[in-house]
C-alpha cells in the first residue's frame, strides 16, 4: 500500500493516496457527495482519466478505516495549466474537514496554483465545509441562455467588426490579442494573474473537445480588437458563447453587442436553438450586454477555491 501522510494539524490521524483496490469504492463515494449534474461530470472526468495510457490517480485520496477501506475520499483532478478540480467529500463525512486540509497539502507539493469546485447557489451547508477548510468563494455565476429566434438589435457604432477564424491567424497573434483582452477585465478578478495567457487558453482548449472550430479574432478598423470563443454542444442542442471581450482600446464603442450577435447568428446558421452563456455576478457591464441581447437567467452557482496567492 502506498502511504502518503498528509500534517493536516490532526495528531495520529492520515490521509493516504488510494490503493488501487478501493479506487472504486473511493469513486462512488464521490459519486453520493455530488447531485446528478455534477456527477455526469465526474463520471467524464474519470472516463478520461482511464482513458489515457498510464493514468495518474495520485490526486484520488482517502481516510482509511481500521480495515484500510475508504472512510472518505476527496479527489483533485489535475488539469493541464496549473490548476486542478476538486471533487469533494460528502458533507456527512465526520472525515470531511480533514480530507479537505490533506487535499491542499497535496497540492502544494504539486505546484498547483488554483483548485476549484463548483456547487448550487443554494447549497450553504457545503458552502460552509470549503469555507472553513481552506476553500473560500471566489465567484458567484449567472448561466444565462437565448434563443437563437431572438430578433437581434442592431448595434450601435460607427465601427464595424469583422471575424478572423483563428486558424488563419500565427498562435503568437492570438496569445497576444488575449493577453490585451485580458487587461481590465471585471470577470472573476480574485484570479487575475494567477494564469499565464498560454495557461488560459489550454483551459479553454480543454473545455471545448473540437476547439478552436468556432474561435475567432474580432477584426476592426484594420486592428485585432477582441476574442470570440464559441463552442458548439451536440449532446445539449446548444452553443457556448464560451469567452469573448475586446481590447480596453476598443471598449465602450458598440462593438460588444456585434460580437454577442455574431454568436448567435452563427449558432442560429447552424440550426441550434440555444446560445448559453456563463458570466460573473459581479460584471455589470457584461450582464446589461447580455440581458440587452435577450439573455435570462438558467441557473446559478458558487465557485469556491484555494489559490497560490503567491503566484498572482
Amino acid at each position: 500500500m502506498q502511504r502518503m501522510e498528509m500534517h493536516t494539524g490532526t495528531p495520529g490521524m492520515s490521509v493516504i493516496t488510494c490503493p488501487q483496490q478501493w479506487r472504486r469504492e473511493a469513486v462512488l463515494q464521490l459519486a453520493a457527495a455530488h447531485d446528478e449534474r455534477y456527477r455526469a461530470k465526474l463520471t467524464a472526468a474519470i472516463k478520461q482519466r482511464l482513458e489515457r495510457l498510464d493514468p495518474d490517480w495520485s490526486g484520488l485520496l482517502i481516510k482509511p478505516d481500521e480495515q484500510g477501506k475508504p472512510a472518505g475520499a476527496v479527489w483533485v483532478e489535475v488539469l493541464p495549466g496549473n490548476e486542478a478540480n476538486l471533487w469533494r467529500p460528502h458533507t456527512k463525512c465526520d472525515h470531511a474537514p480533514e480530507l479537505l486540509r490533506a487535499a491542499i497539502c497535496w497540492v502544494k507539493r504539486q505546484g498547483l496554483g488554483v483548485v476549484k469546485t463548483v456547487l448550487e447557489a443554494d447549497d450553504l451547508q457545503t458552502a460552509a465545509l470549503l469555507e472553513e477548510n481552506g476553500f473560500p468563494k471566489v465567484v458567484s455565476l449567472r448561466y444565462l441562455s437565448v434563443s437563437t429566434r431572438t430578433l437581434m438589435k442592431a448595434p450601435v457604432s460607427e465601427a464595424v467588426a469583422g471575424f478572423t477564424h483563428v486558424e488563419d491567424v500565427a498562435p503568437e497573434r492570438l496569445e497576444a490579442v488575449f493577453g490585451q483582452v485580458e487587461k481590465g477585465s471585471l470577470d472573476c478578478p480574485e484570479l487575475q494573474g494567477m494564469f499565464s495567457v498560454q495557461e488560459a487558453l489550454q483551459g479553454f482548449y480543454r473545455q471545448d473537445a473540437h476547439a478552436p472550430a468556432q474561435w475567432y479574432l474580432v477584426r476592426c478598423e484594420g486592428e485585432d480588437a477582441g476574442v470570440l470563443l464559441l463552442a458548439p454542444h451536440p449532446e445539449a442542442s446548444n452553443w457556448e458563447l464560451m469567452y469573448m471581450g475586446l481590447a480596453p482600446a476598443w471598449r465602450s464603442r458598440g462593438l460588444g453587442r456585434q460580437v454577442v450577435n455574431e454568436a448567435i447568428h452563427r449558432a442560429r446558421a447552424a440550426g441550434v436553438e440555444e446560445v448559453v452563456l456563463a458570466v460573473d455576478d459581479r460584471n455589470s457591464p457584461a450582464r446589461a450586454l447580455y440581458e440587452g441581447a435577450g439573455f435570462g437567467l438558467r441557473a446559478s452557482c458558487a465557485v469556491h477555491a484555494w489559490l497560490d496567492t503567491g503566484r498572482a
